[in-house]
């Protein structure tokens, strides 16, 4: 099995261990999309340190492949794809055709398929988390209202979690890379760089919802950054 092989498949399964574990607040759980990272930085390191010893040439393949499918995407798909492209080498960008969205990312073969199983994890996992919160949340506000809360509240409500998670995520990453010195690591490869230039994109808008500012949405936000932000730091090389 080549190397980028290995790593793979040691991502994959260290990624279905914690989403089939059947409690999203396990150890396994918590730590996944953080050594999903450390995989893809320390194995990257392993390769400069192995090309700077043997001067050997070897030929790079980008990767451009989808991480959904046509759809009308959600908001927060897009805002988490950007964290999840940043953090594995890779760019994220949308598709659109006839009114839906597709999000892609594009990277070096082997953080390019990293960056889209972690993003199919965290997906999973954001629903699972947000599902929990608003379950409690539902049940709290007819005790207190003797109603229950509206759709459209409802939905406010669960944006703001989300978002928060989102959040969360982005700052826990940013530890780590800060901790392990990673930032050079992981600056996107020249080639991905000037493969996505030439596609020449259209920018377009950046969307998002507004988040609302009661002490429900801040209580939400506030959940939601906590449980994104609640991995714990990954320890030892699975190797």
């Amino acid at each position: 099995m080549a190397v980028n092989e290995k790593i793979l498949h040691k991502v994959r399964a260290l990624l279905n261990l914690a989403k089939n574990g059947g409690d999203p607040n396990s150890n396994e759980a918590q730590t996944a999309l953080l050594m999903a990272q450390r995989f893809m930085a320390e194995n990257g390191i392993e390769e400069v340190e192995v090309s700077d010893q043997t001067d050997r040439i070897e030929l790079k393949e980008v990767l451009d492949d989808y991480a959904t499918e046509f759809e009308k995407l959600s908001w927060w798909k897009k805002s988490l794809g950007r964290v999840i492209g940043q953090n594995f080498r890779c760019y994220s960008y949308l598709n659109k055709r006839k009114g839906y969205t597709r999000l892609a990312f594009m990277g070096l073969k082997q953080d390019a398929e990293i960056a889209i199983i972690a993003f199919s994890f965290a997906t999973d996992y954001i629903k699972v988390g947000a599902d929990q919160f608003m379950k409690g949340y539902r049940k709290d506000y007819l005790l207190r209202q003797g109603v229950r809360p509206s759709i459209s509240h409802q939905r406010s409500v669960r944006n703001n979690y989300v978002e928060g998670w989102i959040s969360g995520l982005e700052a826990q990453y940013a530890e780590q890379v800060n901790k392990e010195g990673w930032g050079l690591v992981l600056t996107k490869d020249a080639l991905v760089v000037q493969t996505y230039k030439d596609m020449d994109l259209k920018r377009g808008q950046s969307t998002q919802h507004t988040k609302a500012e009661s002490s429900a949405g801040r209580v939400a936000y506030a959940k939601g950054y906590s449980d994104g932000k609640g991995f714990r730091s990954a320890h030892g090389r699975l190797r």
